[in-house]
């Protein structure tokens, strides 16, 4: 009988046309938890900690490309922006993070990355990084991420 504990995530990307909430892209792929999320959920386990995961972030990568995630990353490459994240456990073992980006007047971005973090600032750890094909946003077109961690 196995005892493993797995941590496995799923992430959604889908570029929305703002006026007609048209679906222009979707993405949809799995990547990796890093080693500092996973030290930060066995501290959560244990009670050790009170710092939960509750924002997502976006990003542009690193001089307009993005690195491979590593299990050792704990930033983004180049962040855009990070929000709180609508949280929900769609099933047994599961927890689902949501946001959906909007972009103002003279914003325009090609997002390449996105994560799992809990909080915002300086010293804040990253549950996972997702790297995918750019996705062109700006003040017409809205960016939906939704994450879904699975807990096997």
């Amino acid at each position: 009988m196995s005892g493993k504990l797995k941590i496995l995530d799923h992430i959604t990307v889908e570029r929305i046309e703002k006026k007609t909430g048209k679906v222009l892209s979707k993405i949809d792929l799995h990547n990796l938890v890093t080693n500092a999320g996973k030290a930060r959920v066995a501290q959560l386990i244990g009670g050790l900690s009170a710092n939960v995961f509750d924002y997502i972030a976006i990003g542009e990568g690193a001089s307009g490309g993005t690195t491979d995630p590593t299990v050792n990353d704990t930033a983004l490459e180049s962040e855009v922006a990070r929000e709180s994240a609508t949280i929900t456990e769609p099933e047994t073992k599961k927890v689902k993070f949501e946001k959906t980006f909007t972009f103002g007047s003279g914003e325009a971005y090609t997002i390449t990355e996105s994560g799992v973090f809990d909080g915002t600032g300086s010293g804040t750890t990253m549950l996972d990084r997702f790297k995918f094909d750019g996705q062109a946003v700006d003040d017409e077109t809205n960016l939906k991420i939704t994450i879904t961690i699975t807990v096997a």
